[in-house]
């Protein structure tokens, strides 16, 4: 399949650096750029600027790959979902993302600008609610499939995306820490200490392929393994059966609510009429 990424993680609305340190002849070869020289991003598509020219751009890549085509979002607001739904409906749900990756503030990596990390975007713990209820409102939630990620990198954290509504879960930092991320925050320095994020030989040596490998097989198969059991002890056979009902959240009184009465369930199709 194919992602637009229209914001990550820590990084909503600023593009990517890529610091001429790290921009080796053999990168410079693999992005056809110049090598030693900063790469600067840019911070969205010029070519999508409202709700249209998205899924403009959908339709256009799906014809060319064939492939399904979706896009990756951290939310600030809400309102431009209704915008995009109605859109959608308009012209046919057979023309809508396949998929919607929906990224939490949680995410990003040690290289986004404190102010981002520490200001910008919702968290995962309300936008993935939010974005299932508009999916279903508007009766697009079958057609659409949301991805869920924002540092969901325990079997719990995983267990509850699933219990939300996500169809599942993709995890950059889990893979990270299992490869020996530290969180030094020195990914765009050259500098990190354990050769994750590093051209310098000296540095890389820490990144044994053969040793990470057993790591990172051994953190799915655990991770994989620890939901099926929290899977089983909530009653369900397999862990998308798991829902809202299923789990229970510490709100700021110290006592726990049910994710079914903090996010009721919606009317599928509620807002079809409302165009």
């Amino acid at each position: 399949m194919f992602e637009l990424k229209l914001s990550q993680g820590a990084k909503p609305g600023k593009g990517g650096i890529l610091p001429a340190v790290k921009v080796t002849p053999e990168v410079a070869a693999i992005r056809f750029i110049k090598p030693y020289q900063d790469s600067v991003s840019p911070n969205r598509h010029p070519e999508i600027s409202n709700v249209s020219e998205l899924l403009n751009m959908i339709e256009h890549i799906r014809l060319v790959s064939g492939k399904p085509v979706g896009f990756k979002v951290v939310l600030g607001s809400y309102e431009w979902l209704d915008d995009l739904c109605q859109e959608i409906l308009k012209r046919g749900i057979e023309r809508a993302p396949d998929f919607i990756t929906l990224d939490g503030a949680e995410g990003g990596t040690g290289a986004a600008p404190a102010s981002l990390i520490d200001y910008m975007g919702l968290p995962i713990l309300e936008s993935l609610p939010a974005l299932v209820d508009v999916l279903i409102e508007y009766g697009l939630r079958e057609r659409i499939k949301v991805i869920a990620s924002g540092k969901l990198i325990t079997p719990a954290n995983v267990a509850w995306a699933l219990c939300v509504g996500a169809d599942f879960v993709t995890s950059a930092r889990g893979f990270a820490f299992a490869l020996g991320c530290i969180q030094s925050l020195q990914c765009h320095t050259n500098h990190c200490p354990t050769g994750v994020t590093t051209h310098q030989p000296h540095l890389m040596k820490g990144l044994d392929p053969t040793n990470k490998a057993l790591r990172v097989s051994n953190y799915v198969k655990s991770m994989l393994y620890e939901i099926g059991v929290i899977s089983h002890s909530c009653g369900v056979p397999e862990p998308r059966e798991l829902t809202r009902k299923h789990a229970r959240i510490m709100t700021e009184k110290g006592i726990t609510a049910s994710l079914a009465e903090l996010y009721p369930d919606k009317i599928p199709g509620k807002k079809i009429g409302k165009m």
